[in-house]
């Protein structure tokens, strides 16, 4: 019997419905497998066809031929190593499952189908498959071989795989329970399961878990990339034997896909379960779905060392929120074939992050792929960088010749627009390498104001009746301009909204919501000014900064943002933003209860007041931060229909096509707001 395995995790930058650029990823991973002398590769969830192919799935003669791509895939397998890879499973009948297959050199073995479905956060799958019933098995014919398909497990040689797939593994239920008692050796868990701060502990966990509970050996792999425009995939694979982690990959690689390999011990797994007093079924049961592979592993290498238990570094919110920021540009502009971005740069903290965040994914992909590579992917974009002059370094190359051509950034001044947010937005480009532009808005404004007074001569705007439509016309002017460089040059226009004003809607439709994506619009805005203070002083670690002689990439101009209070400058006197709101981690806590504990308003202040650095506000404050919190919320959801589309970073999102959705015409929560304020008086009623 076999006592060892090196297993190998892929994890693949994916483009949905792109097949073939799919299977030309996966054959150059099989190929660095093989190379890594891998006797069984894992690729994630849906890999094939990509996880985000939303109601594509319905389309099922574009379905009816991935099993003939799975066969085309299975003739780049080597002999000796088996590959698993997800796919959507059409059965005759019109039922689509979530499925994986796994495959030998021109051979599909057998496929197992998911049994939990997520549709938490922001995924649907219900929508588009059917959960496989546990314990059921079937023979289908897929691309003219009769395949077994089902809740199986398969015997390779007195090696036991099974599989847990993506959300089976986060429910109570999880199949691992019924995978330990069919002696299962190895566990392998395609996921697709989306970048969010906080996530990778809980991973972890179940990872670990599943290896000690199971007494087995369990892998994880995960997608990697933008895959879909909205969520960001972080490439996270790990591999655990015996409840210890032996493999664990930095995350959210700018690569286009990653192979970690280990070897792991089967026979240390197989005496902890010789240890349990749980029962198990008997060793060979094909009604328990237990299947009998026909291959070959290659000689078992002896003495190859054992892969040693490994420790992950606690994570650092602001740097993976920055990494997964700086890799969902990055495939924006290479997926898009775009040439960069354009970005009107007002010179406070949401715009300055957004700028700066541009610049560090073009950093970190001239690190992660090379300059040749690098550059050839700017030229799809139709960006033709001259090559390096001699004696010119890579970071300079970068800064003076690269960064003009992928970023353009332009102040647009208003009458109430300051020295300091000009001479900000002029230090942070200057910093990035961006082509700046200046201008004003003013005469543009007054064009406007002149139509509207001329309708109404006896009765001009004012500001005591009408602040808010002149505040948003400033905003909404500066959008044209914008647009027309970023047509002219063929990049994408930034949208510069944050998720904690978007969420109650203080932005302004045309105006700050204006563009394709939306960068920070999943990155609440007290994180915003956390990580505009964090670039500043600490920096954001490169992987591979060596080559530029970086370790980090630190931004003093930065200083100029970090040290005024966010302003629109849209009044003629003295503004802020948390003046016209509350304080953002007010608004912040208030917003992250609401939309992740499903609570009413006065849930939301009972949780409030049992929150140490909430309850000094007192009782009333708090009643009227969130009376003014819902009110926004409630009349705004027609904008948050509207925003552009935004990265999920936080646990929560303002996004309702793929988070929280939100009836646009509703009551209110009027009688929801009468009870918090009936609970709120009657507390104060009591002291």
């Amino acid at each position: 019997m076999r006592h060892t395995l090196t297993l190998a995790t892929a994890c693949i930058n994916t483009t949905p419905l792109d097949i073939d650029g799919n299977l030309g990823l996966m054959r150059e991973a099989i190929a660095e497998a093989k190379a890594q002398q891998a006797d069984l590769l894992l690729m994630p969830e849906l890999s094939l066809t990509g996880y985000g192919c939303e109601d594509m799935f319905f389309a099922a003669d574009w379905l009816e031929g991935v099993p003939e791509d799975l066969l085309t895939l299975s003739r780049s397998v080597p002999d000796q190593m088996l590959v698993a890879v997800g796919f959507p499973l059409l059965i005759s009948g019109g039922q689509l499952y979530n499925a994986v297959a796994l495959l030998a050199s021109n051979r599909i073995l057998g496929v197992v189908c998911k049994q939990h479905l997520a549709r938490n956060g922001i995924h649907y799958e219900p929508r588009w498959f059917t959960p496989w019933p546990a314990g059921q098995v079937v023979q289908l014919t897929l691309a003219g071989q009769r395949v077994p398909v089902g809740d199986l497990v398969f015997d390779v040689q007195g090696v036991r795989l099974g599989f847990e797939i993506c959300e089976d593994s986060w429910v109570a239920a999880r199949p691992g329970r019924k995978l330990y008692e069919r002696q299962v050796d190895v566990i392998l868990n395609p996921s697709a399961s989306h970048f969010a701060l906080g996530k990778q502990q809980a991973r972890r966990h179940f990872v670990l878990e599943g290896s000690r509970a199971c007494g087995a050996v369990y892998a994880y792999t995960n997608l990697l990339g933008c895959e879909a425009g909205r969520a960001v995939y972080d490439g996270d694979a790990m591999i655990a034997s015996n409840g210890e982690l032996v493999l664990a990959t930095d995350r959210l690689s700018f690569a286009p896909w990653q192979v970690h390999s280990a070897c792991v011990d089967l026979a240390v797994n197989r005496a902890q379960r010789l240890l349990s007093s749980q029962a198990m079924q008997p060793a060979c049961d094909e009604a328990n779905g237990i299947h009998q592979v026909d291959f070959a592993w290659a000689p078992e290498r002896h003495l190859q060392p054992l892969s040693q238990a490994c420790q992950v570094a606690v994570e650092d919110a602001h740097e993976v929120a920055c990494r997964a920021v700086a890799l969902g540009l990055w495939d924006w502009q290479r997926k898009t074939y775009t040439g960069g971005y354009a970005l009107s740069l007002s010179g406070g903290a949401d715009s300055a992050l957004c700028g700066a965040l541009v610049y560090f994914a073009q950093v970190q992909a001239l690190l992660s792929l090379g300059e040749a590579a690098y550059a050839a992917t700017l030229a799809r974009g139709r960006i033709q960088v001259p090559a390096r002059a001699a004696g010119q370094t890579e970071l300079d190359w970068l800064n003076q010749v690269v960064m003009p051509q992928v970023l353009c950034t332009v102040y647009q001044g208003s009458d109430f627009s300051g020295s300091v947010t000009r001479s900000a937005a002029a230090g942070l480009a200057a910093a990035v390498g961006a082509a700046h532009y200046d201008w004003s808005i003013s005469e543009l404004v007054a064009g406007y104001l002149k139509l509207i007074n001329d309708l109404t001569p006896d009765d001009p705007l004012n500001w005591q009746r009408d602040d808010l439509a002149l505040q948003n016309i400033q905003a909404r002017v500066r959008a044209p301009g914008v647009w027309l460089l970023a047509n002219r040059y063929n990049k994408l226009l930034i949208a510069t909204s944050n998720l904690s004003e978007a969420s109650v809607g203080y932005c302004t439709m045309d105006g700050d919501t204006s563009g394709v994506l939306s960068p920070i619009g999943g990155i609440s805005k007290s994180r915003v000014l956390e990580i505009n203070r964090y670039i500043l002083e600490q920096g954001i670690p490169l992987q591979d900064g060596q080559a530029l002689g970086l370790d980090r990439l630190r931004l003093p101009a930065m200083a100029a943002i970090v040290h005024q209070a966010p302003t629109a400058e849209l009044r003629p006197v003295e503004q802020t933003d948390e003046g016209d709101l509350m304080p953002f981690v007010v608004l912040d806590t208030i917003r992250r209860i609401s939309q992740t504990r499903h609570v009413t308003p006065k849930g939301v202040l009972q949780i409030l007041l049992r929150t140490p650095s909430m309850q000094a506000h007192g009782v009333g404050q708090l009643a009227a931060w969130i009376e003014r919190y819902y009110g926004l919320y409630c009349r705004n959801q027609w904008k948050r229909e509207r925003i552009a589309v935004s990265f999920h970073i936080e646990s929560d999102s303002a996004d309702p096509k793929t988070y929280r959705r939100f009836p646009v015409l509703s009551s209110q929560l009027k009688r929801e707001l009468a009870q918090m304020r009936a609970f709120a008086d009657s507390l104060a009623g009591e002291r």
